[in-house]
């Protein structure tokens, strides 16, 4: 990313809920399966995309606190694990669509399902 680049709101929530889902996988009472239409139906840009993550947090009262979240990131640094987020030089606006979130949401499921 450029060094002047500031994401919006809607981006860094996106990179909070895709933290969340790492810690969900193994969260079985986290019923993921519920988002996946509220992404269907939601625009693929990231406003709308946060914008449907937001309701189904609210839905299931889930809350993404900025500073756990960040806390969970250092400790998934610290086992030699990659939070997501783009690679050098790509802006989060292009990577964070649709189709990523659905399919982590997906395989976030699927993992809950095989624990």
């Amino acid at each position: 990313m450029t060094e002047n680049y500031i994401p919006s709101d809607s981006v860094l929530y996106i990179q909070d809920f895709l933290t969340y889902l790492e810690q969900a996988k193994t969260n079985s009472d986290t019923n993921l399966a519920t988002l996946q239409p509220k992404l269907a139906a939601a625009e693929d840009r990231p406003p709308q995309l946060a914008a449907a993550i937001k309701s189904w947090c609210k839905d299931h009262n889930i809350k993404l606190d900025r500073t756990q979240l960040a806390a969970v990131r250092a400790n998934m640094l610290n086992k030699g694990e990659t939070p997501p987020r783009p690679a050098e030089g790509e802006r989060p606006e292009t990577i964070y669509n649709k189709a990523l979130l659905v399919e982590k949401v997906r395989q976030a499921t699927e993992e809950q399902s095989e624990k």
